[in-house]
């Protein structure tokens, strides 16, 4: 079984320990569990405007093209 080291005394006790047996001291509590990863990828978005984006720059280039046409008429 795996062990840990007391925080003050050093010494090897019982990971799930609260109190050091040796030097009796309380011991700190584990460190809180890490946060949980966002489910949702935030590539999905950023995909999804910058395809967009694209998509309205092009169609306005497209429109400004057809309209000098007409300005050279």
């Amino acid at each position: 079984m795996a062990s840990q080291t007391c925080a003050y005394c050093y010494e090897k006790i019982n990971p799930r320990a609260v109190v050091c047996p040796f030097c009796g001291r309380d011991l700190p509590s584990a460190p809180p569990a890490a946060p949980a990863s966002c489910r949702f990828p935030l590539w999905i978005p950023l995909v999804g405007l910058t395809a967009a984006t694209l998509t309205g720059a092009a169609l306005l280039a497209a429109e400004f093209l057809r309209e000098r046409r007409h300005w050279l008429d």
